[in-house]
């Protein structure tokens, strides 16, 4: 193979894999395209492509938000998450500061932010995670009953 034939080969290729490079999962849809090219050259020519473009695709993820991302492509479905964790509490213990650290039925252990003497839970108890301002995360159990707390396990 000669440099000539890689080069135009890169020149040609260039502009269909970039494209794929501007949509979500870029990197991982720009590896399908180019393993399925059938020529040699030309598939060596798309991971070529495909690699030189990588700070790009790192960079255009940065501060991406779900806002963003669907004013960039409207016509794909995007799955909003839940942003809800349920389970019961199988454990409930308190630090050495008072914190409660609850342990759920999914073997995830959290703890509260800082000690809440006037609200109770229980062993047993269903409770859900969800997230608050700021990147906060509440535990919050029935009739309005909820804490701050963070994942430790």
């Amino acid at each position: 193979m000669t440099w000539s034939l890689l080069r135009r080969s890169l020149l040609l290729l260039a502009p269909v894999c970039l494209p794929v490079l501007a949509g979500t999962d870029a990197l991982s849809d720009g590896m399908r395209r180019c393993a399925h090219e059938s020529d040699q050259a030309q598939r060596l020519a798309c991971f070529d492509a495909l690699a030189g473009s990588l700070p790009k695709v790192e960079a255009d993820k940065f501060g991406m938000t779900a806002e963003i991302e669907h004013k960039r492509s409207p016509s794909e479905e995007h799955k909003p998450e839940s942003g809800v964790l349920t389970g019961k509490i199988r454990a409930l213990r308190q630090a050495p500061r008072g914190e409660l650290i609850f342990t759920l039925d999914n073997e995830q252990v959290w703890r509260q932010a800082e000690p809440s003497p006037n609200i109770s839970f229980s062993v047993g108890e269903a409770v859900h995670i969800e997230h608050g301002a700021m990147t906060s995360l509440w535990l919050v159990a029935d009739h309005g009953r909820k804490t701050k707390v963070k994942r430790i396990r």
